[in-house]
This record gives structure tokens, sequence and C-alpha cells, in this order.
């Protein structure tokens, strides 16, 4: 009868030791989930920050022209000066719609991979659930078929006469 009790505390064990693994693995996909969204956070900042850098370059640009027309002569409303503007202007925009488009992408990449991270977690802490109860089920089987609850069916058959006689 030890050597019974002894086989399913062992089973019993094994299977919490499954299942803490699998939490710990779980708890470690969500770290790795969080981290990963305070990186994209990071990288979509740094995305608008270069939108910003690039009208600020931009206005500068714009401003140099404007002065250099001014200095010499010229409106700079008209002609190349005008032109120059409308260059400028174009490449900015385009340069910051890039910088837009980046950081709408990194939102999005940082929103799947926080949550392929999170979905991994949860998949592998319900596959170690799984793991722990089929070995705990297959470990009795063993048990069973190793004889070892046969006394405790004998126990538990003579308690019964007595309750019953």
């Amino acid at each position: 009868m030890f050597f019974t009790i002894l086989s399913v505390a062992s089973s019993i064990g094994q299977a919490f030791a499954s299942y803490q693994q699998a939490a710990a693995m779980q708890a470690y996909y969500d770290a790795q989930a969080d981290l990963s969204k305070l990186e994209y956070a990071q990288k979509r900042a740094q995305a608008k920050e270069d939108g910003v850098r690039v009208l600020r370059e931009v206005n500068k640009a714009l401003g140099s022209a404007l002065a250099q027309a001014a200095a010499g002569g010229i409106l700079g409303t008209e002609g190349s000066a005008l032109m120059q503007q409308q260059v400028t202007l174009r490449a900015g925009a385009e340069d910051f719609r890039m910088a837009n488009l980046n950081a709408e992408l990194l939102t999005n990449m940082g929103a799947l991979e926080y949550n392929n991270l999170k979905q991994a977690g949860n998949v592998k802490l319900q596959a170690g659930a799984f793991d722990a109860l089929t070995g705990f089920g297959t470990d009795l089987v063993n048990i069973e078929q190793a004889g070892l609850f046969e006394p405790v069916k004998q126990q538990i058959a003579k308690t019964r006469e007595g309750l019953m006689g």
C-alpha cells in the first residue's frame, strides 16, 4: 500500500511540475509580449519624430528659398522661386507621408507581435495542462496494470463488508 501511495504522489508531483513549467513559459511569453510592445512604441515614436524633423527641414528650406529670392529682388510667389518652393514642399510631403506610414506600420507590426506572443503563451499553458492531465492518467493506468491498487481495492472491499454486515 505504501508503494501505491508513493506512486500516486509521484504522478501528482510530475503533473504539477508539468503544469508549472507551462505556466512559467506562459509568463515568459507574456513578458516578451510586453517587451515587444515597448520596443514598438519606441520605434513608432521615433518614426513620428522623423516626420516632425522632416517638417522642420522643409520649413528651413522654404525660409531659405524665400530669403534668397527676396535678397535677389524676386517675388517668392512667381517664377523659379515659386517652383523651388513647390519642389521643396512636394519632397517634404512625401517624406512626411513616409514617416507617418512607417509609424502606422510599426503600430500594426507591434500589435501583431504582441498578440502572437500572448497567444503562444496561452497555447503553451493549455498544452501544459493537457500534458499534465494525460501524463497523470497514463501513470494511473500503469500503476493499475502493475497491480499496486490491489491492496487498496481489498481494503475497500473489507471495509464495505464490515459496514454492510
